[in-house]
């Protein structure tokens, strides 16, 4: 069976379910049995955690890890799946490899 995933301002809707978010949704992606969604964080803002995981029937699995660095700005500005594996991007040029399983980091890279 299929999932009906889609997402409004601060909203996911997981088939008829409505999940209440703390901040607007940006990306929604579906791997491995999860919806991983980014939460919208402005440049001038912070939110370390604001990539999250959901089942299909809309609990919350794991909220990312904060980024290791100790960077002014470390929220996640993008998500993608490279490879099989779920890669996030911050404000300060670096990216992860994401554990889905678990929300943990676990390999980091510079991008620019």
């Amino acid at each position: 069976m299929t999932l009906m995933v889609d997402f409004n301002e601060n909203k996911l809707i997981i088939d008829d379910t409505a999940i209440g978010l703390r901040s607007n949704v940006g990306d929604v992606l579906e791997i491995d049995e999860l919806i991983v969604v980014r939460l919208v964080v402005l440049p001038d803002e912070s939110d370390p955690t604001n990539v999250l995981a959901f089942d299909k029937d809309g609990n919350k699995v794991w909220e990312i890890e904060s980024p290791p660095e100790e960077k002014e700005q470390r929220s996640y500005k993008s998500l993608n799946v490279v490879d099989g594996n779920l890669r996030v991007t911050n404000w300060n040029g670096y990216r992860y490899r994401v554990d889905v399983d678990s929300g943990e980091v676990t390999e980091t890279g510079y991008t620019r």
